[in-house]
């Protein structure tokens, strides 16, 4: 129960503090509304309506700021001004109720688009403050008060329009004048206070201040009088546009200002009748432009350092990211010529090589340089980035596997202006996949194809030989003497055995055949394209049968470590007992013409090896699907 009764009052003391505040704060926007009025009406307006009326200004500020609750401290400032300049009621709190509506519409009109920002920050922002907030917002407060005014006799018929532009004009400058200088000032640029700053900023307010008493207070009229122009501060205000910023130009606006009507008041200087004569028209004239130009000027150099300052990031993280990475990142122009590399590409080609290269198709290989150029221009015209595989030639002759993917970088219209290309080496990948592949289809001790791609290159032979009508040939071979040599030296010795058989098999056959190690010691040899012709083709075969066997029969020179670790040379003779058999493609499959080469193999090993056995009549073979008497050679 304590604990409730103590949240409860911490509770209530915090409302207190805030309903507090919020007195301090409306009570201070009332003040400093009333200190602001009565000082225009006390110095600087000979009328009711003014052509300069910084309560506008505070007021628009001070919604756009603290939000529209504080609408009553400019409600009851108004009032208390326009009581104590009229000394009624009624007639104040019109006027009152308009001048409060015309800064609830301003903010109104302001806050409505989400992309303002009250501290100014682009040019964009200071021109709808001006627009909406000034130029629109202004309207309401002039639709309010001079009407009231004409409809208590205050303002005659004759002089309404003129009053009421004049009112309007007063609001305008308020909001030019004061309100940006409340809301960037909120602010305080923590750069003015370096000490490398601090003489630019005495030396431009300084000769500003010298200058502007010139000018606009008359000071040495007899020398410097016929050159007291207005326009020398036009110079100051484009000073601290480019050095200062918005901060420089609002600061140096507000010195101006106070200079040129104090010198109205005190009739000297360059408003010296401006007071009496226009009452202060051409002093707004001069003040609006000059704050328009200086605010303007100082916005868009913001905006321009900010777009350099986001540009300059973002070339730092391209930089970061391109300087850290493995990858190749390359920009090229639309006819493909080089205008960045990463470091990478430096590591890879070295900085001279890359200098002499422009072009950056030199460096690919001559058979893929086609293929990559059509992709690029593909790229270049349609604007859709694509991949592409191909092969770089180094300096030093090697080639590394690559892989790019390219897209382009586009202008404001969506016209394509730069290829960016981010290249990947894909060399250990491609090395990878072919491991695979060996492993997958060769045999890891002779390199030779093994059974999975022996059947497959038998079928594409016999789809061959059945499309094209003509013979091809299976040759099943099986070494003699093998076991011996694996008996008495081991395996290792019989594997050195193996790798030599399959040289020697390669270079019996054509590019178009192939030599298969099936297991163990038996090798399989595929012929195709053996002709139409039976006989021929039963005639190539049996040469190519011969000179396997032939280059079988010649001794062996091995060598194999002993149990010391010494070479021990040693010759081994081993031939070979043959099986053939002839096909067209019209078999019933790869495996019976297999089996039956097998089948006649066995019949030249049963014969006493060293024989080359053929079946009797592959055409009985083939129907018959029986073995026939082989024929020996």
């Amino acid at each position: 129960m304590g604990i409730c009764i103590n949240e409860v009052a911490q509770g209530g003391a915090g409302d207190m503090r805030s309903i507090a505040r919020t007195i301090a704060v409306q009570t201070g926007v009332a003040v400093s509304y009333l200190l602001l009025a009565r000082v225009v009406h006390g110095y600087f307006t000979s009328t009711i309506a003014s052509v300069f009326w910084p309560p506008g200004g505070l007021a628009l500020a001070v919604l756009l700021v603290c939000g529209k609750r504080y609408a009553w401290g400019v409600f009851f400032g108004a009032l208390l001004t326009h009581i104590i300049a009229d000394h009624s009621i009624w007639t104040p709190a019109l006027i009152a109720l308009g001048n409060t509506l015309e800064a609830l519409a301003g903010a109104w009109l302001l806050k409505r688009n989400r992309k303002f920002d009250v501290n100014l920050r682009t040019l964009h922002d200071y021109t709808g403050l001006i627009f909406w907030g000034g130029c629109v917002a202004g309207l309401v407060g002039t639709a309010v008060g001079p009407l009231v005014l004409l409809v208590a006799g205050i303002f005659t018929p004759d002089t309404y329009l003129l009053q009421a532009l004049h009112w309007w004009m007063g609001d305008v400058l308020g909001v030019v004048l004061v309100a940006p200088l409340i809301l960037v000032w909120r602010e305080f640029p923590s750069d003015w206070l370096d000490y490398k700053r601090l003489p630019e900023i005495a030396l431009l307010f300084g000769l500003a201040f010298l200058v502007g008493q010139v000018v606009f207070m008359g000071w040495l009229p007899d020398t410097l009088g016929l050159y007291a122009q207005h326009f020398w501060m036009f110079l100051f205000v484009a000073w601290a546009a480019v050095r200062l910023g918005a901060h420089g130009v609002l600061l140096l606006l507000a010195l101006i200002a106070s200079q040129a009507l104090f010198g109205a008041y005190s009739h000297t200087g360059l408003f010296a009748d401006d007071l009496v004569r226009t009452q202060l028209v051409n002093f707004w004239l001069y003040v609006v432009t000059l704050s328009v130009v200086g605010m303007m000027l100082a916005s868009y150099i913001s905006a321009e350092t900010l777009s350099k300052q986001a540009i300059g990031r973002q070339e730092a993280f391209f930089h970061l990211i391109s300087d850290n990475i493995d990858d190749f990142i390359t920009v090229l122009d639309l006819q493909g010529r080089r205008i960045y590399s990463c470091p990478a590409y430096d590591k890879l080609f070295g900085q001279v090589a890359l200098s002499d290269k422009l072009d950056c198709f030199v460096a690919i290989h001559p058979d893929d340089r086609e293929h990559v150029r059509a992709v690029f221009d593909e790229v270049v015209k349609t604007g859709i980035g694509q991949r592409v595989e191909f092969r770089f030639v180094l300096p030093d002759g090697s080639l590394r596997e690559m892989e790019s993917r390219c897209g382009v970088i586009r202008d404001a219209e969506g016209k394509s202006l730069e290829v960016v290309v981010v290249s990947h080496d894909i060399s250990n990948r491609k090395q990878a996949e072919m491991e695979i592949r060996n492993l997958a289809f060769y045999d890891a001790l002779t390199a030779l194809p093994n059974r999975r791609l022996l059947e497959d290159r038998l079928a594409q032979a016999m789809l061959a030989s059945k499309r094209n009508d003509s013979f091809g040939a299976v040759i099943f071979l099986d070494l003699n003497n093998f076991k011996p040599l694996n008996d008495t030296y081991g395996h290792g010795l019989g594997d050195a055995l193996l790798v030599e058989v399959a040289q020697r098999l390669n270079h019996c056959v054509r590019k178009v055949d192939t030599v298969a190690r099936y297991g163990g010691d038996e090798f399989v040899a595929v012929l195709s394209e053996l002709g139409e012709n039976k006989a021929k083709a039963m005639r190539e075969t049996l040469s190519v049968a011969e000179k396997m066997q032939a280059a079988l029969a010649v001794i062996y020179s091995l060598q194999y470590a002993d149990d010391e670790g010494q070479q021990v040379a040693v010759e081994h003779h081993c031939g070979a007992s043959v099986g053939c058999i002839l096909f067209t493609g019209r078999e019933a499959s790869q495996e019976v013409l297999l089996k039956w080469a097998d089948m006649a193999m066995y019949q030249a090993k049963k014969k006493g090896g060293q024989h080359i056995c053929f079946p009797e009549n592959c055409e009985d073979v083939t129907q018959s699907g029986r073995f026939s008497v082989p024929v020996f050679y």
